[in-house]
């Protein structure tokens, strides 16, 4: 995939994301000091490496116009009889439900947690910067969990790191002043993008994950969640875009 469009992708997820950052509490702000040194770790050893060389291969790839052959059902992202996690009502459960899965490395859950009219749209949103490739095939559930188990994969890797050994306990806590409320008009410049119909969303910008065992801790990634008709759902372009991007495979 070309550089451009890849910050295209990355541009979609960023107004939610920036969204947030004009609103963060300073409750924030000092979770981000006490853990730079952590944060700062764990980028350089393992998600830089990671990224780096998963954009060079998504680069590489897909800017060949290369596909798979693949049936009729796989090419499809989503299908409608798919078994759907049960809806939240509340953003603080959902967002818990998200790291819990991460904790569990539970890939399924955290797809199921995606809204499909999102899903959907990103695909038409990108698919000019494709180069003929089928964003419902680039896209596919398949490929999507594949990424989230590798960006799973990767967070237990930085578990590993700061570990005192494998039986070490993890856990997580994640309140409301942790929830970051996107503008109005913000969340209305992204509806327009992705032909979507939100009515109110957060991003948890910061979140610990702390080794029980031993004390210590490092931040996850950045996450959106937005509202549609009273049920809560994982922003499925904020999650692309800062971070499973990274993890696909266009090949």
């Amino acid at each position: 995939m070309h550089r451009h469009a890849i910050s295209l992708i990355l541009c979609t997820a960023a107004v939610l994301l920036a969204g947030c950052s004009k609103n963060s509490s300073s409750g924030s702000e000092e979770t981000s000091a006490a853990s730079a040194e952590t944060t700062a770790v764990s980028a350089t050893e393992v998600n830089s490496t990671t990224a780096a060389a998963s954009s060079t291969a998504v680069s590489s790839e897909a800017s060949t116009g290369s596909t798979k052959e693949t049936t009729g059902e796989e090419q499809k992202t989503t299908e409608s009889e798919e078994k759907r996690a049960e809806e939240c009502s509340d953003c603080l459960e959902l967002a818990q439900k998200f790291y819990q899965a991460y904790l569990d490395h539970d890939a399924e859950t955290v797809y199921s947690l995606f809204c499909i009219d999102e899903i959907e749209g990103y695909n038409k949103l990108i698919e000019p910067q494709l180069n003929g490739i089928s964003p419902d095939e680039a896209f596919r559930k398949a490929a999507v969990v594949k990424a989230i188990e590798a960006s799973m994969d990767n967070v237990r890797k930085i578990m590993e790191y700061y570990a005192t050994d494998a039986g070490d306990k993890w856990s997580f806590k994640v309140t409301m002043d942790d929830l970051s409320d996107i503008d109005p008009e913000v969340l209305e410049d992204y509806n327009k993008s992705l032909g979507t119909d939100y009515t109110k969303s957060y991003t948890c910008q910061y979140m610990i994950y702390n080794d029980d065992t031993n004390g210590k801790s490092f931040t996850g990634n950045s996450v959106s969640f937005v509202e549609k008709e009273g049920k809560w759902y994982l922003s499925y372009s904020s999650l692309m875009g800062s971070d499973l991007i990274y993890f696909m495979d266009f090949q």
